[in-house]
């Protein structure tokens, strides 16, 4: 089997030859350098931000070429063809069966010297690097009133640069079938409205102001139904993932009464519209997401990551929920920092042993592989994971 056939026979609950490998994120840069495969960030990038910063009209340019950009996707072919490119040659250089790229939508950025970002949905970022990884990290929401909503730009359907990009790659990497590259949205629902408002904000909405709430919840369906609806027809996928924190480690960030109430509709629309194309719906959610798992087996064929950190227990989930819902996960990501190799290898080998029989089953970190995870840890998930992943399982 390819990668294709080997995830798709997986969604159906079936045993393909091999479980696959599904890592949504790998940020080492270390790694890649210890595989010879990649160069650590040596430049400070930081440095350089801050610099254009105090220059006056650097911002006031840096916004317009962004703008330009965002309306004519076309000008960044040359980033598609060589660094998307060769991020998804050190997937598959890495065995990872099925990787996702976020579409966006990409269509609003506003550079705020010297670091910062706001994003399409009104999310504040902050440039920097850390651990070798320039990235950009939370801090808040733009969007603290009705007014400032009703001005922010509107998520423009015509202009989705992610998808372009996305079109580009998976020419590219369908031609090899070495690895299933599927189309996503990193900040569905909930985190991107919490995001946009800020935690203060969203949840003195939430309470005081439904309405309002609604109002948003129901612009953003539209735009993300459009959005995922032009993915899978002009690209002829059949897998779409949202990812869509809604846990903390301790239990859910708003009661599933109000999340049942607000967004499960929604999602439930989105889930409708996606099978009824035939494609398959995988959801990615970190912390303990038990009290939501109803609601999120009633709209998604997969789940992902199942984070052992945040009390999911992966092999219980296998025995209440194996024959409802796909399972991906989960290698604990303390595990892979901190952990001794027989440590490593005996959990991996325990995964494959529980969770692989009947199929329904893809392995991945408990998260995303960050930074901190040393080489041979990681080397050490991996190998165990080859030498036992084939069907018919045999663990001894």
């Amino acid at each position: 089997m390819n990668a294709r056939e080997r995830i798709l026979t997986t969604l159906e609950h079936e045993e393909p030859d091999k479980i696959p490998y599904h890592e949504n994120l790998i940020q080492n840069p270390g790694l890649a350098k210890r595989l010879n495969l990649g160069k650590e960030l040596n430049s400070n990038m930081d440095q350089y931000l801050a610099f254009m910063g105090r220059i006056k009209k650097v911002p006031n340019l840096i916004n317009k070429l962004i703008n330009k950009i965002v309306k004519r996707p076309g000008a960044l072919s040359f980033v598609v063809k060589k660094v998307i490119r060769n991020y998804f040659d050190f997937y598959t250089y890495l065995g990872v069966d099925l990787g996702v790229f976020p579409i966006g939508p990409y269509s609003y950025f506003k550079y705020i010297p010297p670091n910062k970002l706001i994003n399409e949905f009104g999310a504040i970022y902050e440039l920097k690097t850390i651990g070798g990884t320039f990235g950009n990290y939370y801090i808040g929401g733009a969007i603290q009133s009705e007014e400032i909503y009703d001005k922010f730009p509107k998520l423009d359907s015509e202009q989705l640069l992610g998808l372009m990009m996305f079109k580009a790659i998976k020419k590219k990497v369908d031609k090899e079938q070495k690895i299933y590259v599927v189309p996503g949205i990193f900040n569905g629902l909930f985190d991107s409205i919490s995001l946009a408002l800020g935690i203060e904000y969203f949840s003195k909405v939430l309470i005081k102001n439904q309405s309002f709430l609604k109002k948003i919840i129901s612009d953003r369906e539209k735009f993300f139904l459009e959005l995922i609806k032009k993915a899978l027809d002009e690209t002829n996928s059949e897998i779409f993932m949202i990812g869509d924190d809604l846990a903390y480690n301790s239990g859910p960030f708003i009661s599933p009464r109000f999340f049942n109430k607000l967004f499960l509709p929604s999602y439930k629309r989105i889930s409708k519209a996606v099978h009824k194309r035939g494609a398959k719906l995988i959801f990615h959610s970190d912390g303990d997401i038990r009290p939501l798992m109803t609601g999120i087996i009633e709209c998604f064929d997969s789940i992902h990551p199942l984070q052992a950190s945040a009390n999911i227990d992966i092999f219980e989930f296998k025995e209440q929920y194996g024959d409802k819902i796909c399972l991906e996960g989960n290698v604990p990501i303390e595990m892979l920092v901190h952990g001794k190799i027989k440590e490593i290898k005996e959990y991996v080998k325990k995964l494959i042993k529980i969770c692989g029989p009947n199929g329904g089953y893809i392995l991945s970190s408990g998260n995303s592989i960050v930074p901190e995870i040393p080489y041979i840890n990681y080397y050490t998930m991996l190998s165990t994971f080859k030498k036992y992943r084939n069907y018919p399982i045999k663990v001894i």
